[in-house]
């Protein structure tokens, strides 16, 4: 641990430096600019002259490059993008054609660009090109520079796309194979055991879903766990927006390949998504926009959640959605614009809906703070808003519907504490390059639920970032989204270090809102994620321009920035996850054998029954292309009471909780007459057809003693223990 100590101190020193170097005075250069007074820097011209310190009491010139500032190039474009409008709406007026009022429009150089006003006393236009006055530094209009990967992109438009950023993605499909190798090297026999048996459970569902599809049946439920009562997929996180699609893939290659594909795919595309966005909005050299956006689909919440919550993990419907919205404002094709919005939408509901709740979340804080600033102009939005919520609504009604009010939905389901400990802000995720796991672990709920952790030069540096800044508009929206999504996700009261401090959380104005109740508090922090790393690249980029501009050399403040946001990014790089080998599966299932005991119609129940903590039999289901239920089973659904509140499993039975009972003692029970009456009730009840136990379990001679005292003997054949129960239950399969 003491490296990882001293690397963090590293990291802080080289925050508080960039934002020293960001922050002191500039010395100023003195003497004329012409030809003899200009030294090349491959592209760059940057003017020779005596380089003074801002006490020497000489006049100097700030250090620019030779031309017109870009700030200035954006506003002549935009007044005469203006001027145009004008002429149109003039000559739509001589034809006779309707006159819409002209609106104002959120520009890119509105949002990146802070507020400017004029000088006392200035009439009205006078700084505007075209009116009043011209003003002899005006420069001619035209667009940005063609910014290529050692450019500087213009003040307010981002660098255009070029074949260099093909290295962004790359690059992250590397690193995420890097976070799946262990599972690249066994996708079949392998498992991230760190998830308990999340894995197993979304195979699961890429299996219903692919079977549902080969069968006609109804995509929303299944009754291949649970039996016979079923499973309301679309109350559970059955990720049916990339389970449809990819049910082929589950068909032919089986629904381990399939979860693989999505957890290797989402952490990249995810990245990918977000440097497209940050490339294509902010005004930053590719190198900050991939920094930036690395954080944000490989943020040690993302990771953690890659242990099992592919619904999570899956994120890059997310910066498309942001993308969408803001051209609702900037664009003219409000219709087309909130058409494909509401697609996406219900897309991403279809995927992970709290992730689409987050998103909405992260997206109303920006832009509520946007608005009070006056960047945002509403009267574009709205319609377009609208739009895209009729077009969503109208494809997820009735899927909202079901499962809401239809079979085996549930009203809402209880949660312990589950905020964030406010030290988990600042400290290191389980699969961090350096991280104490133990330390980690007392800080969060499990493995798959550290969703901040940030680290604390990160902090400092997103902190140094918003107070440099901060006259930038976006800079402050993305403040805002950090500050109330860790403030959200501390819960209903304040922890520290796993102490309760007494001071209530914000959590508790919102653990009674319907719908919102169900979110755990600590995947608040997830909406943070990607604002800070659009912080982190917008910091890059300025310290990169201002170390560019005192060394007089474009490449070395590349350089230099790109050494500060790895450093900065260094205590969170992620480690590969954990991965243990799965049981062995039984040729009972391999070759067939389950044919001979298990009727068309009838059910198979696993010894112990199928639950959280253990299911192998679904793992047995899918080997067996899911030609058998299951009784009991790992979903959330209703509960017994009148409430119908939500519970994760089935509702135990006699014979269920007698198993689970003899499982979790490791001591060998006898059943009476009684109870074996009501084992035999409770198998026809879920229509079973065999009672199957693995051998290879360590507590098998204790449930073999115990169900045969029950059952009778067991039949021994492809690494099982079978107990043929059709006569029992009298062919209720």
């Amino acid at each position: 641990m003491t490296w990882a100590v001293g690397l963090a101190l590293l990291a802080v020193v080289v925050v508080a430096g960039s934002a020293w170097l960001l922050a002191r005075p500039r010395p100023e250069p003195i003497g004329s600019h012409e030809d003899g007074d200009v030294a090349y820097d491959g592209d760059d011209q940057v003017p020779r002259g005596r380089w003074l310190e801002p006490s020497s009491g000489e006049d100097g010139f700030r250090p620019q490059l030779r031309g017109y500032r870009m700030d200035q190039v954006d506003a002549v474009v935009d007044a005469l993008e203006g001027r145009i409008a004008r002429h149109d709406t003039a000559i739509a007026a001589l034809r006779g054609e309707p006159t819409p009022p002209p609106t104002p429009t959120m520009t890119r150089t509105a949002l990146t660009t802070p507020p400017t006003q004029a000088p006392p006393g200035t009439a009205p236009g006078a700084g505007e090109p075209g009116r009043g006055t011209a003003r002899e530094d005006e420069p001619p209009p035209r667009r940005g520079p063609a910014a290529g990967p050692q450019d500087s992109p213009a003040v307010g438009h981002p660098a255009p796309l070029c074949r260099y950023d093909l290295l962004a993605p790359a690059a992250y499909l590397l690193l995420a194979g890097f976070v799946l190798s262990g599972l690249l090297a066994q996708p079949r026999t392998g498992y991230l055991s760190q998830g308990v048996q999340d894995q197993q459970a979304f195979e699961w569902y890429f299996g219903a879903t692919a079977h549902n599809l080969a069968t006609f049946s109804n995509p929303l439920f299944t009754d291949l766990q649970n039996y016979p009562t079923g499973v309301n997929l679309m109350a559970n996180a059955a990720v049916l927006g990339l389970g449809v699609p990819l049910a082929p893939l589950t068909l032919l290659a089986g629904p381990q390949l399939t979860f693989l594909l999505v957890e290797l795919l989402g952490l990249a595309l995810t990245a990918s998504a977000w440097f497209w966005l940050f490339r294509r909005w902010l005004p930053v050299h590719p190198l900050a926009a991939a920094l930036g956006a690395g954080f944000a689909g490989f943020a040690p919440g993302l990771v953690s959640h890659a242990n099992g919550h592919p619904n999570f993990v899956a994120q890059f419907l997310v910066p498309v959605l942001v993308d969408r919205v803001l051209r609702l404002v900037d664009g003219d094709h409000r219709l087309r614009d909130g058409v494909v919005l509401g697609l996406l939408a219900a897309w991403q509901l279809f995927i992970g809906e709290e992730t689409l709740l987050l998103a909405a979340i992260g997206m109303g804080v920006a832009g509520v703070v946007l608005v009070a600033q006056g960047r945002l102009e509403l009267r574009r939005l709205v319609p377009g808003l609208a739009i895209g919520a009729a077009v969503c609504l109208a494809i997820v009604a009735i899927p909202l519907w079901w499962q809401f009010a239809g079979p085996q939905s549930y009203s809402s389901i209880w949660h312990p504490p589950s905020g964030n400990d406010l030290a988990q802000l600042w400290g290191r995720a389980t699969r961090s390059i350096g991280a104490d796991p133990w330390a980690s672990a007392a800080l969060s709920m499990n493995r798959t639920e550290e969703n901040s952790f940030f680290g604390i030069p990160l902090l400092l540096a997103a902190a140094a970032v918003a107070v440099l800044l901060w006259r930038r508009p976006v800079v402050r929206a993305l403040a805002a989204v950090v500050v109330v999504a860790c403030w959200l996700s501390l819960g209903e009261e304040v922890v520290l270090n796993g102490r309760p401090t007494g001071i209530p959380g914000p959590w508790a104005l919102l653990e009674n809102v319907p719908i919102v109740e169900n979110v755990l508090p600590t995947r608040l922090a997830l909406v943070a994620v990607p604002a800070l790393g659009a912080l982190l690249a917008l910091g890059i980029e300025a310290l990169r321009t201002a170390a560019a501009g005192y060394a007089g050399h474009a490449r070395a403040g590349l350089a230099l920035a790109a050494a500060a946001g790895l450093v900065v990014l260094l205590p969170v790089m992620p480690t590969p996850l954990v991965v243990d080998p799965r049981p062995a599966m039984p040729s009972f299932f391999t070759d067939g054998t389950w044919r001979d005991h298990v009727d068309e119609g009838g059910s198979v129940l696993a010894v112990p029954p199928t639950a959280v903590a253990d299911t192998r039999a679904l793992e047995w289901q899918a080997e067996a292309r899911w030609g058998f239920p299951v009784v009991a089973g790992y979903f959330v659904g209703p509960d017994s009471t009148p409430e119908r509140g939500g519970q994760y499993g089935a509702t135990p039975t006699a014979l269920t909780q007698w198993l689970v009972g003899i499982a979790e003692s490791g001591i060998a029970r006898t059943a009476d007459q009684e109870q074996v009456e009501q084992f035999r009730a409770d198998l026809r009840a879920g229509r079973v057809d065999a009672v199957v136990l693995p051998e290879e379990r360590l507590d098998a001679p204790v449930l073999l003693a115990s169900v045969s005292s029950a059952l009778g003997a067991p039949e021994r054949t492809g690494g099982v223990y079978v107990w043929d129960v059709r006569s029992v239950t009298d062919g209720a399969g």
